[in-house]
């Protein structure tokens, strides 16, 4: 596995944690209107973009081997 490889699983598996809880969150938000609905989304990806950035900077090309596995174990990727 590559570190851009890695990259991208990270970043999918940092949303998909974000889309669970917001459905998760689902009745809670239910009383927002469409546009602060779409605002939730927005900032929560906006979140998970900024947390995804710093590992990501890291992760390039020549990411030794047992540093991408520490991280696909750590994230469970």
């Amino acid at each position: 596995m590559s570190g851009p490889t890695v990259s991208v699983a990270l970043r999918y598996r940092f949303d998909a944690i974000r889309r669970a809880e917001v459905e998760r969150l689902d009745k809670k938000l239910r009383g927002l209107s469409d546009d602060d609905r779409r605002s939730v989304e927005a900032i929560t990806a906006d979140i998970i973009h900024a947390i995804a950035c710093v590992p990501e900077r890291a992760l390039h090309e020549g990411t030794p081997e047992p540093a991408l596995n520490a991280v696909v174990r750590l994230f469970a990727l």
